[in-house]
């Protein structure tokens, strides 16, 4: 298991931020499933409700039609284009519904995107700075063990100056 802990701490893979990061994904999910998706799933069942009670309504006039003479078939035939309408408009809503929700979509995942890529560069130029702090230290101790002396205060920031400069 150390082994395996030292293997993912070199490529900067830390468990706790990852199931941190987990965690936030499995949030933005669940506010996603509870914000977006149910109303969606809530307004198509609705407009499935209309329209099947709109194809009801439509196949109630055709029976009366039936039964009726040519004024009741005058009427059915209106209801027929109100149906059609009806259905017409009801199609026409969802598209536009669905253009919107998927926009919408789109936008949320650019954000996200752009938040995660905002993460990756900070955490890389944070791993950055505690590469060049962990430099300088080895730079200082190597310097002192190559010099087989103690190196003074001053030496010690030349030295890690310089070493700094080249990375």
């Amino acid at each position: 298991m150390d082994a395996l802990t030292d293997v993912l701490e070199n490529f900067g893979v830390h468990w706790q931020l990852l199931l941190i990061q987990s965690l936030n994904f499995l949030c933005v999910v669940g506010i996603l499933y509870y914000f977006a998706f149910k109303p969606i799933l809530k307004t198509m069942e609705e407009r499935r409700t209309k329209i099947e009670s709109g194809l009801r309504y439509a196949e109630e006039m055709r029976e009366q039609l039936a039964r009726s003479d040519v004024a009741v078939r005058e009427q059915l035939a209106q209801a027929k284009e109100e149906a059609r309408q009806i259905i017409e408009d009801a199609k026409r809503q969802a598209q536009d519904y669905a253009a919107k929700q998927k926009e919408e979509i789109e936008q949320l995942t650019q954000n996200m995107i752009a938040s995660a890529k905002q993460n990756i560069a900070d955490e890389r130029a944070k791993m950055i700075v505690d590469l060049k702090d962990e430099v300088k230290v080895l730079v200082a101790d190597m310097a002192a063990k190559v010099l087989a002396r103690e190196l003074s205060s001053e030496e010690r920031t030349r030295y890690l100056d310089r070493a700094v400069l080249r990375l």
